[in-house]
Formats: C-alpha cells, sequence, structure tokens
C-alpha cells in the first residue's frame, strides 16, 4: 500500500504529452534505479525516504503524459523532487486524498485543466515551493498512514506509533 501522488500534463482539457527531455534531467540528478521493464524507477534520497515512480515512456520509449509517485514516508526531499518533476513537464499535481484538490505547479494550468477539476468544492491551487508541496501533501499522507495502521493492526501486524 502507498500514499499515491499523480502528475498530468493537459492541454484545453484532456491529457497532453510531456517532453521528456524536459522531465528526464530532474531524475539524472537523483540516485535511482530503473527503468523496469514497467517503466517503474526507485527513486531513494539522503534522509533515508524512497519512492517508487511510476514513468512509462519518460525514456522515450512511448507516449509520456505523466507519472504516479507511490510514497509510503513524506519528506521535504521527496516534496522537492515531486515539485521538480511537475515544474519540469508542465504537470498538474493530484495527490489521492480524501480533500483531493488539484495543485497547479504554474498559473496558465488553471485554464487547461478538464472541467471536472475546474469546478467543484475547492478550487485548484498553485503551489509555489517544495516547502507548500510539503503541507499540502501532509493531511493526506497522514490520513493514508492512519488507514494503513489500522488495516495492518486488523491483519495482527504491529506498527510502530
Amino acid at each position: 500500500m502507498s500514499f499515491d501522488v499523480f502528475l498530468q500534463r493537459f492541454v484545453g482539457g484532456e491529457p497532453a504529452e510531456v517532453r521528456t527531455e524536459s522531465v528526464r534531467p530532474v531524475l539524472m540528478t537523483s540516485s535511482h534505479s530503473g527503468p523496469d521493464e514497467y517503466g517503474y524507477f526507485i527513486v531513494t534520497f539522503p534522509d533515508g525516504v524512497d519512492v517508487e515512480l511510476s514513468a512509462k515512456g519518460l525514456d522515450g520509449s512511448g507516449s509520456f503524459t505523466g507519472c504516479a509517485f507511490h510514497t509510503r514516508g513524506l519528506s521535504s526531499n521527496l516534496a522537492a523532487f515531486i515539485f521538480e518533476v511537475a515544474k519540469a513537464g508542465d504537470m498538474v499535481i493530484l495527490p489521492a486524498m480524501e480533500d483531493f484538490v488539484p495543485i497547479l505547479s504554474a498559473p496558465e494550468q488553471r485554464n487547461e485543466l478538464p472541467p471536472d477539476l475546474q469546478s467543484g468544492n475547492r478550487e485548484p491551487v498553485l503551489c509555489r515551493s517544495a516547502a507548500e508541496l510539503e503541507v499540502l501533501l501532509s493531511g493526506g499522507h497522514a490520513a493514508w498512514q492512519k488507514y494503513l495502521s489500522q488495516v495492518l493492526k486488523q491483519h495482527g501486524v504491529q506498527t510502530p506509533e
């Protein structure tokens, strides 16, 4: 189980190609392995947090319209990496969390969102820094940790509190 954060580029309300030559250099500055045959990378940060990055097509082997970060921990290094990948690829950050709100990495993205992401209970938020992104993701990550703990306890697995 993981707390998932999706990045997607939109043009005219539809998924759009990401310039891989803009995103690849961000990945190359990290400590990582991969991709495997399914397009997954494992990225490790100096603080001990790692993330599984699903980015099929980032290597140029096919279409690349976005990616997903399957996280088990949250740190400032991870938030900075997600933010830099989003900025480099002109992608919107879409965390899988209860209080979901599209997180824009550039103000122009607001007009490119699909209609269902432009309207709703919560307006899209413009994120200007990795620190802001970490704050925006922290509530969803904490809720995921609580849920994971509950599921593991139901199956008799002890979790650190």
